[in-house]
């Protein structure tokens, strides 16, 4: 009994940590992951020999040697990143292995926490919750309201990872329809309180696509019933962007409209900087800054921005040619399994694929907003990137999944 609650409580500490960016802190003077990782490993280890990741891992190397080490000279988050991405490796690879009870429990953990974050953004509306925020993350929060995080920002990739979860985990696993309609309803409050657009966007793209994909035909009806009652609600709606006493999204919709902040022209502008630098900034010796300082678009105030896309900020520094090609070495297979994943969609066997799989979708879309990434050592991208991959491991005993990985 003593060493279940071991397992658990270390299983959550690394998860807890790991999803919340918790690296070096006061407490640990060593990297968290490896705090916890370590006696998993030792104490817990499955009867899994052979390891699975050396090629992933691989690719994390030189698409960190290339973007960290030799772009930016950013030794800090060359090593932060391996160390991240190879102790999640060796726990689902050693930890996990095929149990599918200790995945269940691991996935558990993750969304749970994260559901944790989203309540304390609620609190957070109407109480300063800064000091229980720095506590929770080890670290001095800058932004305010949000969850578990130090900024708005990274608290959006955590919505945009648990927000569809909740929707689709609802659908797939057939709950009552109260239960899917409260999750839908907490999952479009949480992104309107979270006041995050590329949430938005995501958790649209995201469960649009899967919508379309389960529902297939029956979709159109399911689009024209949001529409009707967005429509109906518009007016109810609109009275949120009026006055400042509840911050929300449409509130801040309309602050950066009337600050003409454009996502759009940092991009723009990101993308005439890679035409005047095919090869990548770093075959020139170049870095963001030196060829920004005399954009007024990425200043703000002493502080040059980055273009607010994490892709283009990768193929600023690497070129089209060898950012394309990482990229794709770094998301084809999990990319395949998601893709076989959705054209089975309503095996149940591949229900919790399919939601892991729709997690990760949104979370990568959000990245297109923002800074954080694959390669930005981001905990959730990296749970869902290798659960992914692991659970299409477990699934291969049935087989479903065996010409894909």
């Amino acid at each position: 009994m003593i060493k279940k609650i071991m397992f658990l409580f270390l299983l959550f500490a690394y998860v807890y940590a790991t999803t919340f960016n918790i690296f070096m802190t006061g407490v640990f003077r060593i990297p968290a992951p490896i705090v916890f990782l370590v006696p998993l490993i030792y104490f817990y280890r499955t009867e899994e020999t052979g390891f699975l990741y050396g090629k992933e891992l691989f690719v994390f190397f030189i698409a960190a040697l290339f973007f960290y080490l030799i772009g930016q000279a950013d030794v800090t988050g060359f090593f932060a990143l391996l160390i991240v991405a190879a102790c999640f490796a060796l726990l689902f690879n050693y930890v996990i292995g095929t149990n599918l009870k200790r995945m269940n429990i691991a996935i558990g953990f993750f969304f749970g926490i994260l559901l944790l974050s989203g309540i304390i953004m609620f609190i957070d509306h109407e109480y300063n919750m800064a000091p229980v925020r720095s506590l929770l993350v080890q670290e001095d929060v800058l932004q305010a309201p949000a969850g578990i995080s130090t900024t708005i920002f990274t608290f959006g990739y955590q919505m945009a990872a648990l927000t569809p979860f909740l929707v689709i985990n609802a659908i797939l696993f057939k709950r009552s329809w109260l239960i899917n309609l409260l999750l839908f309803g907490l999952s479009l409050s949480l992104i309107f309180f979270g006041m995050q657009r590329s949430v938005l966007v995501a958790f649209a793209v995201v469960t649009g696509l899967f919508f379309l994909s389960y529902y297939k035909a029956k979709s159109i009806l399911i689009f024209g019933m949001f529409c009707a009652i967005f429509f109906i609600a518009q007016s109810s709606i609109e009275q949120f962007s009026e006055g400042k006493k509840q911050q929300n999204i449409l509130n801040k919709s309309a602050e950066n409209a009337r600050g003409k902040e454009e996502r759009g022209d940092l991009m723009g502008e990101n993308i005439q900087i890679i035409s005047e630098y095919p090869l990548g900034l770093l075959f020139y010796g170049k870095t963001w800054n030196d060829v920004v300082q005399h954009n007024f678009v990425y200043k703000k105030g002493p502080i040059v921005i980055t273009s607010h896309n994490a892709y283009l900020m990768f193929i600023t520094y690497l070129g089209p040619l060898l950012g394309f090609i990482l990229l794709v070495l770094l998301y084809r297979k999990v990319g395949r399994i998601i893709f076989y994943a959705f054209l089975h969609i309503k095996d149940k066997k591949n229900a919790l694929l399919v939601c892991l799989s729709c997690s990760f979708l949104a979370i990568s879309i959000n990245s297109f907003f923002h800074n954080e990434w694959l390669l930005a050592t981001s905990g959730p991208t990296l749970f869902l990137y290798f659960a992914i991959l692991q659970l299409s491991k477990i699934k291969m005993e049935d087989p479903i999944l065996v010409e894909y990985n």
